[in-house]
C-alpha cells in the first residue's frame, strides 16, 4: 500500500521548527500542551490500479488542525506555515484554512485546512532538511 502520511508529518514538523512543539495523533478539543497541531491522513483511496489489480496510485487526503490557547492569530500563523509546506510537497489545499469553533473550551483557538494529492507508486516526496 502506498502511504506517505509519515513523510508528510515529518516534513511539516521540520518546516514549522520552533513554532509548534506539540503534535497530537488524533483530533482533540483540548491538547495537553500549546501550541499544538494534529495531522491526519483521513483518506488514502485507490486512484490507479493495473490489470493485476495492484495499486499504482492513491489520492492522499490530509487534514491539519492547529490549536492555540493564546490567540487566533497564533493558530492561523501555524497553519499558514503548514500550508506552505504542503504546497512544497505537491499538495493542493481543498478546504480552509478556516477557524473551527471549539465548543468544549472556547479559550482554545483552532484552525483547519485539508489537502489532496495524487501519489503514484514511483513518486517520492523528498524529505525536508533543516
Amino acid at each position: 500500500m502506498i502511504d506517505v502520511s509519515n513523510r508528510v508529518l515529518t516534513n511539516v514538523r521540520l518546516a514549522l521548527g520552533d513554532r509548534c512543539s506539540n503534535y497530537v495523533s488524533s483530533e482533540t478539543d483540548t491538547p495537553s500542551k500549546f501550541p499544538a497541531m494534529c495531522i491526519t491522513q483521513y483518506d488514502n483511496r485507490d486512484a490507479a490500479v493495473d490489470l493485476e489489480n495492484s495499486e499504482n496510485g492513491v489520492t492522499s487526503d490530509i487534514r491539519i488542525q492547529s490549536y492555540s490557547n493564546k490567540s487566533l492569530t497564533e493558530a492561523k500563523s501555524i497553519i499558514a506555515a503548514a500550508c506552505d509546506a504542503m504546497r512544497i510537497m505537491g499538495y493542493r489545499r481543498t478546504f480552509g484554512p478556516r477557524e473551527i469553533e471549539n465548543v468544549s473550551d472556547r479559550n482554545v483557538k483552532r484552525c483547519e485546512a485539508r489537502f489532496r494529492r495524487f501519489v503514484g507508486s514511483l513518486d517520492d516526496i523528498p524529505r525536508f532538511t533543516v
